[in-house]
């Protein structure tokens, strides 16, 4: 369900309400789960506020941006009507976000002490509310459409990732450690910095990455945990990865058996990922999914120049490329720089 931009709203007079001899512990999380709004997609930020016995006095999910002002309007809120006990404000409050502390004391009654300090406590909540999310019942199965994409959209998505399975790009381009510069003008897209993976025979796919910085980033972050994969990277990326049918969920399987999408095999499902820094991925927006049909149209024809690129790989002269691909939003450019011009 979308989340609702937070308006402001008049702040009203209140009866005078009780004050308790304890201290209330506020915090707000980025919830593990997204939110779509056409081309737009966001991770909700939840604020609570809870007493040091464990109750919670207020729960609410805020877009983010919104998480300082709307805690301090859930304060009071939770003050005036509590999740649990009767109206009341504390004595005490203590916050982690010396951002959410200015705000709460230059709004709450300034007789109310606030402290900045650790909070685990709404760790755990975290945590606990997480885990109920992901235990509640009724879920619909996954299924790659949803979130203003629809069937024909993905069907020629599929074509195109089919057709970028078949070109190989893993057996042209020599190492992961390279990046090829990719920009795709007409949806903002420019000097990218897009990533062949598979060249091991396994695992293949594109990585995309804003820059060649954050590629060089993301290379120091994976070679510091060289027994397993790193909990966060410096920044999001996109994933095209191509999976074997065992490793999806039966729903998604029977989903593109009913649509009768294009694979390139019967072990090669094309998977879209937006993976944000704490490695959290979700579905595409209808603007991505074109932006990703046009990223595999234009690789395909860049591979068109294997020779060119291998040259240009060992030092030669730099492969550039640009072209119109169909997508099914329509014509779209796509320009291709190999290596990446910020790739020393």
């Amino acid at each position: 369900m979308p989340v609702p931009k937070k308006k402001k709203r008049p702040r009203k007079s209140a009866p005078a309400r009780p004050r308790r001899d304890e201290a209330w512990i506020g915090g707000f999380f980025s919830l593990r789960t997204f939110v779509h709004e056409g081309d737009e997609a966001y991770r909700p930020e939840a604020v609570v506020w809870m007493t040091e016995q464990g109750a919670v006095l207020g729960c609410v999910a805020l877009r983010p941006g919104d998480a300082v002002a709307g805690a301090v309007d859930s304060f009071e809120d939770a003050a005036r009507e509590p999740m649990e006990g009767e109206p009341r404000l504390p004595r005490r409050v203590r916050v982690a976000s010396p951002a959410l502390a200015d705000a709460l004391r230059a709004r709450i009654d300034p007789a109310i002490e606030v402290r900045v300090a650790p909070t685990p406590e709404i760790d755990a909540v975290a945590e606990d509310l997480e885990a109920h999310l992901g235990e509640r019942g009724g879920r619909p199965p996954p299924s790659f459409l949803g979130g203003g994409i629809e069937a024909p959209a993905m069907a020629s998505f599929f074509r195109a990732a089919a057709a970028l399975y078949r070109a190989a790009p893993w057996e042209a381009v020599p190492s992961d450690a390279e990046v090829i510069a990719l920009s795709i003008p007409s949806l903002g897209a420019c000097n990218l910095a897009l990533c062949v993976v598979g060249q091991a025979g396994q695992g293949h796919g594109v990585l995309l990455f804003e820059s060649a910085r954050g590629f060089a980033l993301y290379l120091e972050e994976i070679a510091r945990h060289p027994d397993g994969p790193p909990t966060s990277v410096p920044a999001g990326f996109f994933s095209l990865s191509f999976d074997r049918a065992d490793d999806l969920h039966p729903a998604l399987r029977a989903e593109v058996a009913e649509q009768r999408w294009e694979l390139a095999g019967p072990d090669v499902y094309p998977t879209l990922a937006m993976v944000d820094e704490e490695l959290i991925g979700r579905k595409p927006t209808p603007r991505e999914l074109t932006a990703s049909e046009a990223l595999a149209l234009g690789l395909v024809e860049l591979m068109k120049r294997r020779e060119e690129l291998a040259e240009a790989f060992r030092g030669g002269a730099p492969v550039e490329a640009s072209c119109v691909v169909e997508t099914h939003a329509g014509p779209v450019e796509v320009q291709l720089r190999a290596p990446h011009p910020d790739r020393g």
